[in-house]
């Protein structure tokens, strides 16, 4: 049988993910309970696609820079897959504006002459 996470544990290498984080009891069990308190809601609205049914949770702080918050229901929130998807996108993805184009006015009262 695998072992649980706890984070006490000693580091065993790899991500918590790759550790079996979310496939513990104590995660499935918060997991459940921040569905139920957000009624399975999407708690983002962050993608056009929102069905606006939460069939997922996302850690607020993420799970590998606050390990510490893991199981904490404070730090969850219910949201559908398509703002899940758009949370890990937000992530990874530098914002860039393409097609913009910067035009600086002046009075012309600055102009050295």
């Amino acid at each position: 049988m695998r072992a649980g996470y706890h984070p006490a544990m000693p580091d065993r290498g790899g991500t918590l993910k790759e550790q079996g984080f979310y496939k513990t009891p104590a995660w499935r069990r918060i997991r459940q309970q921040a569905l139920q308190r957000d009624h399975y809601i999407c708690q983002l609205r962050l993608s056009s696609r929102c069905t606006g049914i939460a069939t997922e949770v996302h850690h607020i702080q993420e799970l590998e820079s606050r390990p510490d918050l893991g199981l904490s229901l404070d730090n969850l929130t219910s949201c559908c897959w398509y703002c899940h998807e758009e949370t890990k996108t937000r992530k990874s993805k530098p914002k860039t504006i393409s097609g913009v184009r910067v035009i600086n006015i002046t009075d012309g009262s600055d102009d050295e002459s």
